[in-house]
């Protein structure tokens, strides 16, 4: 193996290395997002539906964020049937957070009165310093 060659795959060996720590410390965050999108009072509470279709995921690394999205909508059904609604999402890059409520009313209650009752956009507020965190010391943590 050339010099180059080595070092070509010593550095995509560093990169996977660094992307998958990054993608670990990003799962760990998700579940405690859920559980404060579920704790909040913000919007009221008509059916409970978007309450328990809430969902915080990783994608990016093998993992298209399906199966969250699908146990999601399916809560949502269970208490509110025929009030789901989704749509494709690309991520650019290698690895994103999704943070979803699949409920049909989503949109209009995170902007109608200037957000008097949103949930997700303060939220990514408050998330995206904690992610971001999360990714690096995951990253960190695997290269060390």
């Amino acid at each position: 193996m050339s010099d180059i060659a080595g070092l070509i795959a010593g550095l995509t060996t560093f990169r996977n290395k660094a992307f998958d720590g990054a993608a670990q410390g990003l799962d760990g965050e998700c579940e405690p997002l859920v559980d404060e999108l579920r704790a909040t009072t913000a919007h009221g509470d008509q059916t409970g539906a978007t309450r328990a279709a809430y969902a915080v995921y990783r994608v990016g690394r093998g993992e298209d964020g399906s199966a969250a999205l699908g146990a999601s909508v399916s809560a949502g059904e269970a208490m509110n049937p025929g009030q789901t609604s989704t749509a494709a999402v690309a991520i650019a890059g290698e690895l994103g957070v999704i943070i979803s409520d699949p409920m049909s009313y989503g949109p209009d209650r995170e902007t109608r009165n200037a957000g008097e009752k949103a949930s997700i956009g303060p939220l990514i507020g408050i998330a995206a310093p904690l992610l971001t965190a999360a990714a690096a010391e995951g990253s960190r943590k695997a290269l060390s």
